[in-house]
């Protein structure tokens, strides 16, 4: 090839570079990062998704109100003191909308690092900052696991259901560098409104990868239609209209997704409040047929003690509560043990 070919060649690449640098940094300044993002990878910016946090309990209906609308715990960057009943509990949340000291999602800062998604429970409502289960997990682990530290970061969303957990999963999973995930089974059931969001979001969730190119993301967000629907198994309506089986088939698209990118999973279940506690044996195996065969380990505590609940919230546990079912998660992980009934052992 001759000099002055090569030297056109060399000029055409170079101008080609700068023309779609150029236009990439103009459509930077024009078109917002999120403009072609599709759904399943936007967040909320809240923790709350029309969620209905802290509906039971004895709580002032003030104070109520302000969960509802996020002004307390919802919001990101967020550090308040809650109180169950005198009890008080401070709270923080970083500025990825996560029940943590620190920012910055992506880093990794542990040995082993796992994330764990739920509801109020997970979060840790009534649990001072660092005592929610999370916290007991990342103190207790290594020990059990034989490494130098632990890291859980805690996904919890106060007031979610399945398909909270299936949105923070779409979210983080791409963010995070993660050994295992932690699911624990949701106490709340799908909103009214849900079947249809949920849908539409399913069908508008399709393939080809995404990175953060405005060129790029133009060009996919033109493809996108006549790409294979990311999840082409969409429940009929009137099973979208059940709320175990949407339940269900958002924590078993979650185990399944999982699977694929070869990452454990472990299910903590518990009772859904203190009445239901003092059932003499808690049956769970509706839940867990269609889902253990996905799951790593699977254990929780039954939290039969007046201790192992809050102060006057009898619908969360408290600290030693949490700590009670920590203990028995420690335990599943580390032997990869599957506990069909709750444990039974003194909180505390």
């Amino acid at each position: 090839m001759s000099l002055t070919i090569q030297r056109r060649i060399l000029y055409g690449t170079v101008t080609a570079a700068l023309l779609l640098a150029g236009v990439e940094g103009g459509l930077r300044v024009l078109v917002s990062e999120t403009t072609w993002q599709t759904s399943w990878e936007k967040e909320d910016g809240l923790l709350l998704y029309r969620s209905r946090t802290y509906v039971g309990g004895p709580v002032d209906p003030k104070e109520r109100a302000r969960w509802r609308t996020g002004e307390l715990v919802a919001r990101a960057s967020t550090s308040s003191v809650q109180h169950d009943g005198a009890v008080p509990w401070a709270v923080r949340t970083n500025a990825e909308g996560l029940r943590e000291d620190h920012d910055g999602a992506g880093a990794r800062r542990a040995e082993r690092q796992y994330l764990a998604l739920g509801d109020s429970w997970m979060f840790g409502v009534n649990a001072p900052q660092g005592q929610t289960l999370p916290d007991v997990l990342e103190r207790g682990l290594p020990t059990a696991l034989g490494v130098d530290s632990v890291e859980v970061i805690n996904g919890g969303i106060p007031g979610a259901n399945a398909f909270h957990m299936l949105r923070r999963w779409h979210y983080l999973r791409d963010k995070l560098d993660i050994d295992g995930l932690i699911l624990g089974l949701p106490h709340n059931a799908p909103d009214a409104d849900i079947p249809a969001a949920r849908r539409a979001w399913y069908q508008a969730a399709r393939g080809l990868p995404n990175f953060n190119s405005r060129i790029y993301r133009g060009l996919r967000w033109m493809l996108l239609p006549y790409t294979r629907p990311h999840y082409p198994d969409l429940l009929t309506l009137s099973e979208a209209s059940d709320e175990r089986a949407m339940t269900m088939a958002d924590l078993g698209t979650i185990l399944s997704d999982a699977k694929t990118r070869g990452i454990p999973v472990w299910l903590t279940l518990w009772p859904n409040d203190m009445m239901a506690a003092q059932n003499a044996d808690m049956d769970f195996s509706s839940w867990l047929a269609p889902l253990k065969d996905d799951l790593t380990g699977y254990g929780g505590h039954a939290l039969k003690a007046r201790r192992c609940w809050g102060s006057k919230d009898t619908w969360h546990p408290s600290a030693i509560g949490y700590a009670a079912i920590g203990e028995v998660m420690i335990s599943v992980m580390s032997q990869a043990e599957k506990r069909p009934t709750l444990t039974n052992t003194p909180c505390g």
